[in-house]
């Protein structure tokens, strides 16, 4: 008669060799790929519990080692085959491998793991095949010209009322050791007036007589924070420690909020529709034509929650990134003064003495070009993930250590090293530089880096708020570098590559994003007096 343990150690034996199994029609299938063999697999929680070290490098591999994690083995994909625990997976980062995988959304899918962005509800970002095609036919026209002019609109003002709040108004040199606080409550008041028509002032909080519904302050502070619940399992929640309570008690409370948000904008456009199709200009938000663009489609419209879920992604998971990105993108150039002045210099011949407008922003090509080089340098979606649904080839120059080819088999999982493909040194000259004049488009070499650039995924699945955000750091941009001249304090001795290590040292969670990032700003007059 077995008893327990032969029967646990029967179940031992059967998973060690089906997992010896996988490993081996894994090196099999994808001959001639170098292999990197780990503990457990470095996108799995149990990576981050673990030590790190050669044995478990966790995600953080991608950025300590992006410099010779792929050359040091003549080669832009690496299969990670974890030996106890996790998925085998091929880390690509090769900006052409990774655009062709882009550009094809239903020969390479999503997988599961990476699709835990629903948890508000299903939405574009975490849908696939003729599910990922509906949310897209719905949301997509909500970002048009009228929404990029109002986001424009609405970041000048921020802007000036920035300069009238006490933190600014007086003197003419002004240090703030975190400079991101600024554009966090930016990026996420201009998404609370152009996203649910929500028109804070700089200095107001958020409270229950200045919103439509009730909504607590905690809620707009903490909803920020919501994304990191993807990476947590539900149980996490119900431990006793104060931080996940006042979190888990965020999210219910937010989520009621955009539900009862939802449920009365359906009533307001019951009677606000016109006999065109058209809706009032006070409903003309992204939240408003989501929802009314789902009431036009009838059955096929988006339900209360996919409606919930695509507003968290678009509104509310998105201002992150972007206001991480404009305060690296200023503390970049403040680490080259040189291209600082060159990109002020041309702001004063597009405005002349003139106010900033909507219709400046394609002659302010400089400005957004800084913002794409600091994006690519800290790439807020670092790593993405993504299964063949079927047989299928890549190629790349460099793919492999002795070809430029590579066989796809069916159900392999890719990571796409969004950190190495943006350093990748084949793409772009100097890349852990500073350039932001490589995306101009004078030259072949400049044309093909703007192809290249990955900052906002390409192909299909490009993401939609892409010209939202942009808009958003031109309009800000501009206005901070025609006003103010951009400077970083340095310890005794230290270099500018220094301070940049020191200061903009990534945090790798939900997305890349940097801790405080301390800026001194000079008024330009004061120069100028």
């Amino acid at each position: 008669m077995f008893s327990i343990w032969a029967l646990v150690g029967f179940i031992l034996v059967v998973s060690i060799l089906r997992r010896a199994y996988r490993i081996y029609a894994a090196i099999q299938s994808l001959r001639g790929v170098p292999v990197y063999y780990i503990l457990v697999d470095p996108l799995t929680p149990l990576a981050n519990l673990l030590p790190n070290g050669r044995w478990n490098p966790g995600v953080y591999q991608a950025w300590n080692e992006s410099a010779t994690l792929y050359t040091s083995r003549n080669t832009n994909v690496i299969l990670y085959i974890p030996l106890l625990y996790g998925d085998i997976a091929l880390h690509c980062a090769s900006p052409d491998a990774l655009r062709t995988v882009l550009n094809d959304a239903f020969l390479f899918t999503k997988p599961r793991k990476v699709l835990g962005l629903d948890f508000m509800g299903p939405n574009l970002v975490a849908s696939t095949g003729e599910q990922w095609r509906r949310h897209r036919k719905i949301t997509a026209p909500t970002f048009d010209n009228q929404t990029y002019m109002n986001v424009w609109e609405v970041t000048a003002g921020l802007y000036h009322q920035m300069l009238e709040s006490e933190a600014w108004k007086t003197g003419d040199q002004h240090y703030f050791p975190a400079f991101n606080t600024f554009t966090t409550r930016l990026a996420l008041l201009v998404i609370a007036a152009c996203g649910f028509n929500m028109h804070l002032r700089w200095d107001e909080s958020p409270t229950r007589e200045s919103l439509s519904n009730p909504i607590d302050t905690t809620i707009i502070i903490v909803s920020t924070s919501l994304l990191e619940k993807m990476v947590l399992p539900n149980w996490v929640f119900r431990l006793p420690i104060e931080g996940l309570r006042r979190m888990k008690i965020a999210f219910d409370d937010f989520q009621k909020f955009l539900d009862d948000e939802v449920s009365a904008k359906k009533l307001e456009l019951k009677n606000d529709v016109h006999f065109d199709g058209s809706i009032s200009d006070s409903n003309k938000t992204v939240f408003g034509r989501v929802v009314a663009a789902s009431q036009q489609e009838g059955t096929k419209g988006l339900d209360q929650r996919e409606i919930i879920g695509n507003l968290f992604i678009f509104l509310f998971a998105g201002h992150e990134t972007t206001a991480h990105t404009l305060v690296v993108t200023l503390a970049m150039l403040a680490l080259n003064p040189g291209e600082q002045e060159r990109v002020y210099q041309h702001i004063k011949s597009v405005l002349g003495d003139s106010e900033p407008k909507f219709d400046d922003y394609g002659a302010l090509a400089p400005v957004l070009h800084c913002f794409y080089e600091a994006l690519r340098l800290y790439p807020a979606a670092f790593l993405m993930g993504r299964v063949a649904t079927a047989d299928t080839m890549i190629s790349a120059s460099g793919l492999l250590p002795s070809s430029d080819t590579l066989a796809i088999p069916k159900n392999t999982e890719i990571v796409l090293d969004m950190i190495g493909a943006s350093r990748h040194e084949e793409t772009y000259a100097n890349a852990t530089a500073y350039l932001p004049r490589r995306w101009e488009s004078s030259s072949d070499a400049a044309t093909a880096a703007i192809d290249s650039f990955l900052g906002f995924s390409t192909g299909p699945r490009v993401c939609l708020g892409k010209k939202f955000a942009t808009v958003e750091a031109v309009c800000f941009l501009t206005h901070v570098l025609r006003d103010w001249k951009v400077f970083v304090k340095f310890e005794k001795g230290e270099t500018a590559e220094g301070w940049q290590k020191r200061m903009l040292n990534p945090i790798l969670g939900a997305t890349l994003k940097t801790g405080d990032v301390p800026l001194l700003l000079t008024r330009r007059s004061a120069f100028e007096a």
